[in-house]
């Protein structure tokens, strides 16, 4: 499945959990704060995204992101991600609004940092490797 694909299914599943215009969704939209997701919401788009992409999720495995696995060693986590860790993630996120966390992301904030794109990634990646659209296997 091609990545457009994949974005105009994700944000069309958003937009209906959420109650949001698709046309404002953009990659960079954090779930919480820019379209005002709950974790109620969160369960709701994983169901969804289960069954549009034939795929089983595990609890945290989508909302930890691409992102946050290849940059695990900059999340400590009593802390969160410093100040100056946070750095590493601005240059691999420059579109998102990192003024949101001025002192670095507390551990209670880090669901702040799913986006659009963070779904995206990871459907992406777990549809190349041929878990999905009618794979129930389980998650990696």
């Amino acid at each position: 499945m091609q990545r457009n694909s994949i974005e105009r299914e994700v944000i069309a599943i958003v937009a209906d959990a959420l109650e949001a215009d698709p046309s404002q969704i953009t990659e960079n939209a954090s779930l919480i704060d820019d379209l005002e997701g709950e974790s109620i919401d969160f369960l709701d788009i994983r169901y969804r995204l289960e069954s549009v992409f034939g795929i089983s999720i595990e609890d945290e495995e989508l909302w930890q992101g691409r992102l946050l696995r290849e940059h695990a060693h900059l999340v400590d986590p009593k802390k969160g991600i410093s100040a100056e860790s946070l750095e590493h993630l601005r240059k691999a996120m420059p579109d998102f609004d990192w003024n949101r966390f001025p002192n670095g992301v507390p551990i209670d904030d880090l669901p702040r940092l799913i986006t659009i794109r963070t779904i995206i990634d990871y459907l992406e990646e777990r549809l190349s490797d041929g878990q999905g659209e009618g794979s129930k296997g389980s998650a990696l």
